[in-house]
């Protein structure tokens, strides 16, 4: 497996803030330390990463749109009217 340095950099905040961009750096400390510690060099990243529920993602979806229809029946019972979104879609209509 391909190893990006600068990328295994980037994925991680400490060894951004400790190399900057400094590829070489991330060689040496994966090689040392980050291989050991479980850290990923890989050029596509971690499979966790690209991994997708797509049943963890529908059960969202229903609890977003569930909330939302709970909003919008207690706007009609308190007879208010969404004055943000109007002017929102007002403004994207200009684009």
């Amino acid at each position: 497996m391909a190893n990006d340095y600068l990328a295994y950099i980037n994925r991680y905040p400490d060894l951004k803030a400790a190399f900057g961009q400094d590829a070489d750096a991330g060689k040496r400390h994966y090689e040392e330390f980050g291989q050991r510690e479980g850290r990923d060099a890989s050029i596509s990243g971690s499979d966790k990463d690209s991994s997708f529920d797509i049943n963890r993602f529908e059960g969202l979806l229903n609890r977003l749109e569930a909330s939302k229809g709970r909003q919008q029946r207690q706007k009609s019972v308190e007879g208010r009217r969404d004055i943000f979104s109007q002017g929102l879609a007002g403004m994207m209509s200009n684009f």
